[in-house]
């Protein structure tokens, strides 16, 4: 099982490099998930992400597999599988780029009247340094896309 940081922004453990991104959103955690519960959807309103393409049948959840293509100079393809998921709070997905090992998770949490939503992770392996400068300019480029999609 995977769990986020206790502090935010990046840090180095063991070789381990964490990022994590956060933003207010004024809108429930309800009215977000309706917006992010289709990852196949996100290259409509995040330019994060150029492709994503699920590869396992069946619904959402736990073990639902993806290639997702992120544009960094050239497409970066990641292939990441749900490792936990709870609706409308949590997914954590688990995987790989061509150079590291990666970890992000997607968390909504309702905070008087707004959501804060979180997206973090972790990066390991020999370009871990590259994959964590790439998470964290990603993750923050997709927590203030949704915001637009959310509020206008």
């Amino acid at each position: 099982m995977f769990f986020p940081p206790k502090s935010g922004g990046g840090e180095i453990e063991s070789g381990i490099m964490r990022f994590e991104a956060d933003i207010r959103i004024k809108a429930t955690p309800e009215a977000i998930w309706a917006v992010v519960a289709d990852p196949e959807t996100w290259p409509s309103w995040t330019k994060a992400m150029y492709r994503v393409k699920k590869l396992s049948e069946g619904p959402l959840g736990v073990g639902s597999r993806f290639r997702i293509i992120i544009w960094c100079i050239i497409p970066v393809p990641l292939h990441l599988t749900i490792t936990e998921f709870a609706p409308g709070q949590r997914v954590a997905m688990e995987g790989k780029t061509l150079v590291a090992r990666l970890s992000r998770y997607y968390m909504l949490q309702p905070q008087n009247g707004r959501t804060r939503a979180i997206v973090g992770g972790e990066a390991t392996g020999l370009l871990a340094p590259l994959a964590w400068l790439i998470g964290q300019v990603l993750s923050m480029e997709i927590l203030q896309d949704l915001r637009v999609k959310i509020e206008g």
